[in-house]
């Protein structure tokens, strides 16, 4: 599952993104995959298990050459690792509160609000109904 959420978050980015083997990669470096993401579980933060995609993503790209030049740095519309805790956050409870999800993973209720904002703008999440009664819509696609 999350590797289709993440294929699907890649296409929604670029075109480039929507064929891009993420099995194929996985499978070729599967001990360096796991061990990422033993490190991430062992981190208690998404960070070791993005950074191994991200570079295997860059290698594969750079292998196939289907971009001249691959960015180093990671676009604006691709979540940050607490826009993607939240992303998590809002699907597996859509009527999740920003002091619940600040409380969860320690920041303040101010810094949810701006990050909720910015994934609202990219198109990501959108909220259904009031602030007290309504729930938090995941767009993927």
């Amino acid at each position: 599952t999350g590797r289709l959420w993440q294929s699907l978050i890649l296409g929604r980015l670029n075109p480039v993104f929507e064929h891009l083997p993420v099995e194929n990669m996985v499978f070729s470096n599967q001990q360096q995959y796991y061990d990422a993401i033993a490190a991430s579980t062992a981190a208690g933060q998404s960070g070791p298990f993005i950074d191994f995609m991200l570079t295997e993503i860059r290698d594969t790209l750079e292998k196939h050459k289907t971009m001249e030049k691959v960015p180093n740095k990671v676009p604006d519309k691709v979540p940050n690792k607490s826009e993607t805790h939240i992303l998590e956050l809002l699907l597996k409870s859509p009527h999740i509160t920003a002091a619940e999800i600040a409380s969860e993973i320690g920041i303040t209720d101010r810094a949810v609000r701006k990050i909720i904002s910015a994934l609202k703008g990219k198109g990501l999440v959108e909220r259904v109904g009031s602030n007290k009664s309504g729930y938090w819509k995941v767009n993927l696609k």
